[in-house]
């Protein structure tokens, strides 16, 4: 189907969402330009998967309009203007532009000041790099993956109020040129900022201002973003519960946090792995709670740093935890890791690493497969004192993998 529907009434249309919905994916691209729209209030999906359509439609009356989600989903092809819509009234903008690949034209004339869900309004929006920072958020409170893969895009923001916002995980995620200060945002209801800055490779501004008080997710938050290495002691972490991989191959990070507070943390597996430039003191962290801490400082090139008063109870699993930390040689003999069941490859490749670790209780570990292989612990005399302390029969019935010669 690609026939003319220009000269159509639709003067008494109300609903338009999901018109040209994949159905006519393939051809339609005709005129709509004359259209009345002034009784429409929802556009929802309207042009989603019309990946041919490409028309002006700038003069549409969009002013009763209340819900424009997933408009021009997909719409791969769509490339016009649209900043004289009045958008006043609408409250629903998520996915509005998710893979309008295409799509790159001045929209910060638009009120927004009744949306309150943005979600991925320009996920994939490859091209899009547009000003915004005149818009209204002051109700919106769901930026996830606002800017996911909006790989152009490098706008100004700081001006936005998102006094309201819950929701900033994804956020920037694989927005690779974004690099614009976000200082002055009120973060003070976000509850998740995971994956936030994941792969913005770009990225390396201030953010030390944020009131994180409210946040309890931050993992993956800075994974892969390249360029990051910004102040971050100031932040209150009291209520963050998972931190997995939160500098995952952040190679460049190397600040001071040790002042955060982790006593909620449970989840710090993989936290700093590639992290390799990383080597900054940790030692007053609160890890009480924490039950996984596998493959945590795998691949520290440079992390040495005292972790001797740290409470690990609760820890489960270790695996990894020190896999190719090629710097680390720090006493660890004091640690609780009663609860531990799982010690596979943990200083595996640890080539300096040579500590007494003769007082740990191994009485629950059940698999320390290549725990020392490739260390510096590996045949030492600290390596032989294992076998020969009040733990001794434990390390001999639990441990695979290793040559013991008792």
């Amino acid at each position: 189907f690609n026939q003319p529907l220009n000269d159509l009434d639709t003067s008494n249309v109300t609903d338009m969402s999901e018109m040209f919905h994949c159905v006519l994916r393939s051809s339609f691209n005709q005129p709509l330009n004359d259209w009345d729209t002034s009784n429409v209030t929802n556009m929802s999906m309207m042009f989603a998967g019309a990946e041919s359509f490409n028309q002006p439609l700038n003069d549409w009356d969009t002013s009763n309009v209340t819900d424009m989600s997933y408009m021009f989903y997909w719409a791969k092809s769509f490339n016009q203007p649209l900043n004289n819509w009045n958008t006043s009234n609408v409250t629903e903008m998520h996915e509005m532009f998710w893979c309008a690949k295409s799509f790159n034209q001045p929209l910060n004339d638009w009120d927004t000041s009744n949306v309150t869900d943005m979600r991925e309004m320009f996920h994939w929006a490859e091209s899009f790099n547009q000003p915004l920072n005149d818009w209204n958020t002051s109700n919106v409170t769901d930026m996830g993956s606002l800017f996911e893969n909006a790989e152009s895009f490098d706008q100004p923001l700081n001006d936005w109020d998102t006094s309201n916002v819950t929701d900033m995980s994804r956020m920037f995620r694989g927005a690779k040129n974004f690099n614009q200060p976000l200082n002055d945002w009120d973060t003070s209801n976000v509850t998740d900022m995971s994956m936030m800055f994941y792969e913005a490779l770009s990225f390396n501004q201030p953010i030390n201002d944020w009131n994180t008080s409210n946040v309890t997710d931050m993992s993956y938050m800075f994974w892969n973003a390249h360029s990051f290495n910004q102040w971050l002691n100031d932040w209150d972490t009291s209520n963050v519960t998972d931190m997995s991989k939160m500098f995952l191959a952040a190679e460049n990070f190397n600040q001071l946090i040790n002042d955060w507070d982790t006593s909620s943390v449970t989840n710090m597996s993989y936290m700093f792995q590639h992290a390799r430039c990383f080597n900054r003191p940790l030692n007053r962290w609160n890890t009480s709670n924490v039950t996984d801490m596998s493959y945590m400082f795998s691949y520290t090139e440079n992390f040495d740093q005292p972790l001797d008063r740290w409470n690990t109870s609760k820890v489960t699993n270790m695996e990894g935890v020190f896999w190719e930390a090629e710097s680390f040689d720090q006493p660890l003999n004091k640690w609780d890791v009663s609860n531990v069941t799982n010690m596979k490859s943990m200083f595996c490749g640890a080539t300096r690493f040579d500590q007494p670790l003769d007082k740990w209780n191994v009485s629950n570990v059940e698999d320390m497969y290549g725990i020392f292989e490739d260390s510096g612990l590996d045949g030492s005399r600290n390596y032989d004192n294992l076998f020969y302390g009040t733990n001794s029969e434990h390390w001999k019935v639990h441990m695979s993998g290793q040559t013991i010669d008792v």
